[in-house]
C-alpha cells in the first residue's frame, strides 16, 4: 500500500510487487443470512462472477464476517486481491475490559489464520467509525468516553506489525492521514461517496475527485424471478407490502422514484416498467461513477463499488442478487472494469475521450468519434484519431467542437469506436453517449445509456 502527501493532498494506492494497482473492486458482504449454507461451491460461483465482471479486489466489509478458508483460497486461485476489514462497523466501541482483551484475542486469531493466503492484500481497522465519530453526532453523546480509536490507531496496527509484518494496515475506511484532516476528505486517502444515493442525481459523481473511492452505490430490485420467489403480493406493485418489506434502506423507494423522475419522467409506473428502469438506473449510476473516477487515473487509483453480492432477495445495491442472478449492473461492471476502456467525459475545456489501458502492453489503435442521429444511425459529424496508450496508462483525446456540440440533443448520440486491430490484441471498444433535452443537459450534463 502507498500513502504519501502530494500537491493535491495525500494519495492512496494498493501496491503489488512495488507497483500501484488500478483497483477495480467491489465490497463483499456475507452471502447468506445463515453462514452454514455457504460452502466452497457457492463461494466459487460468486468469486467467479466477480472475476468475470473484471473485478480484481474484494473488500470484506467490517459489518460482515471473517470468511472461511475457502473464500481466501478461491480468491488466491482466481487472482483476486482481498481487502480485509477488522469487524468493526458504523458504531462506537468501548475500550475497557473485558471487551478490550476479547478484541485483541479475536484480532490475533484472524491475522494468524488469514495471513498465509496470497490473496490477502490490505488490513483495515474499521468501516466508517472514524468518520462516524467526526460527523454523526457521537461526540456530544460520548463526551470523553473511549469509542474505539485505541483499537484502530494502536492495538490493531501493533497486532498486524507483530503477526503479519509484510502486509499494510490502514486505520479505517474512509480515512485521511494527517492531523486535522477530515476522515472523508476527497483529496486524502480513502473516501466513501453516499451523497448520490441519499440526496443527489447520479451525474453528481462527476463533481467528486476522490483519491480512492472505497464505497459508493445505487439501489435496484433483484431479478424478477428472485423477487417472485419471495413475494406473493397480488397485485404486485412497487409499493405492495411484500416489495416494501424487501426494501430496508431509509426512504429507499422514494430515492428510486426520484431517480426515475430525473431520467425517465415523473409519472406513475407499472411494476414491470418500474422494475426494469430502476435496474437500468442502477447500472447507469455506477457506470457514470466508475468511468469518471477511472478517467482520472493515476490521481484516483481505484474504485470499490457497493456491493457485489447479497444475502437475501432484497432491493439493494448488489450487482448479483440474493439468488445469485446477475442484475444489469453486473454487465455494466464487465464493461467499465474491462482491461481497456474508452469513456467520454465532460471537462471545463469541452468533451474528451479518455482511453484507459490496464495491461502491460502499449495500446496502439484508431478511434473514430461520431455524432450520430439516433433515428437513422447516420454520422452527422465524425473524426478519426490514431492513438498510443502507454501500458498501465491513460490518454485524453479532446473531442473536436464540430463533433461534440449537438445539433439536436434530444435525438443525437456520440459514439466512440476502437478499431480493435492495434498491437496488443485489443478487442473493439465502443462507448455511446446521449443527451436528453437542452434543459436537462444544462442541469446535469451528458447522460450515459446502457450499452453492451
Amino acid at each position: 500500500m502507498r500513502s504519501e502527501p502530494d500537491r493535491a493532498g495525500a494519495g492512496f494506492a494498493v501496491r503489488v510487487n512495488g507497483r500501484d494497482v488500478l483497483v477495480r473492486g467491489a465490497n463483499w458482504i456475507p452471502d447468506d443470512a445463515f453462514p452454514s449454507r455457504i460452502g466452497r461451491d457457492r463461494y466459487r460461483e460468486r468469486i467467479d462472477q466477480a472475476r468475470d465482471a473484471g473485478i480484481n479486489l474484494l473488500r470484506v466489509w467490517g459489518g460482515g464476517a471473517y470468511e472461511s478458508e475457502d473464500f481466501y483460497e478461491l480468491c488466491s486461485e482466481r487472482g483476486i486481491l482481498v481487502w480485509q476489514d477488522f469487524l468493526f462497523a458504523c458504531a462506537a466501541y468501548p475500550e475497557d475490559e473485558p471487551l478490550a482483551s476479547e478484541v485483541e484475542a479475536e484480532a490475533r486469531e484472524a491475522v494468524v489464520r488469514l495471513s498465509p493466503h496470497a490473496s490477502l492484500a490490505v488490513w483495515c481497522g474499521n468501516n466508517e467509525n472514524i468518520w462516524g465519530h467526526e460527523d454523526w453526532g457521537w461526540k456530544d453523546r460520548l463526551g470523553d468516553r473511549a469509542w474505539g480509536a485505541g483499537y484502530y490507531l494502536d492495538l490493531l496496527p501493533r497486532v498486524v506489525a507483530e503477526l503479519d509484518p509484510t502486509r499494510p494496515y490502514w486505520p479505517g475506511s474512509p480515512y485521511s492521514e494527517g492531523e486535522g484532516v477530515h476522515p472523508n476528505a476527497a483529496a486524502h486517502g480513502t473516501m466513501h461517496l453516499w451523497d448520490v444515493w441519499n440526496q443527489e442525481d447520479y451525474t453528481v459523481y462527476r463533481d467528486h475527485r476522490p483519491r480512492f473511492a472505497a464505497e459508493f452505490g445505487y439501489q435496484a430490485p433483484p431479478a424478477h424471478a428472485t423477487l417472485r420467489s419471495a413475494v406473493t403480493d397480488d397485485p404486485l406493485t412497487p409499493t405492495s407490502p411484500g416489495v416494501l418489506h424487501h426494501q430496508k434502506a431509509d426512504d429507499g423507494n422514494g430515492k428510486l422514484a426520484r431517480g426515475l423522475a430525473a431520467h425517465f419522467g415523473d409519472r406513475e409506473w407499472g411494476f414491470d416498467d418500474w422494475h426494469y428502469l430502476t435496474q437500468v438506473n442502477q447500472a447507469r449510476a455506477l457506470t457514470v461513477g466508475i468511468e469518471h473516477f477511472r478517467s482520472t487515473w493515476p490521481y484516483c487509483t481505484g474504485t470499490v463499488m457497493w456491493q457485489l453480492n447479497d444475502c437475501w432477495p432484497v432491493t439493494s445495491w448488489a450487482a448479483v442478487d440474493g439468488a445469485g442472478r446477475r442484475k444489469p449492473l453486473w454487465y455494466a461492471l464487465r464493461r467499465v472494469y474491462a482491461d481497456r476502456v474508452a469513456t467520454v467525459q465532460p471537462t471545463a475545456a469541452g468533451l474528451a475521450v479518455v482511453l484507459g489501458n490496464d495491461t502491460d502492453e502499449e495500446w496502439v489503435t484508431e478511434v473514430t468519434l461520431a455524432r450520430r442521429d439516433t433515428g437513422t444511425g447516420r454520422a452527422v459529424a465524425a473524426s478519426a484519431h490514431e492513438v498510443r496508450v502507454a501500458p498501465r496508462g491513460a490518454l485524453r483525446v479532446p473531442v473536436p467542437a464540430g463533433v461534440a456540440e449537438p445539433g439536436d440533443p434530444a435525438r443525437e448520440v456520440l459514439t466512440v469506436d476502437g478499431a480493435g486491430s492495434g498491437r496488443g490484441g485489443s478487442s473493439p471498444v465502443i462507448s455511446t453517449w446521449s443527451t436528453e433535452s437542452r434543459n436537462s443537459r444544462r442541469k446535469r450534463g451528458w447522460t450515459v445509456p446502457i450499452c453492451g
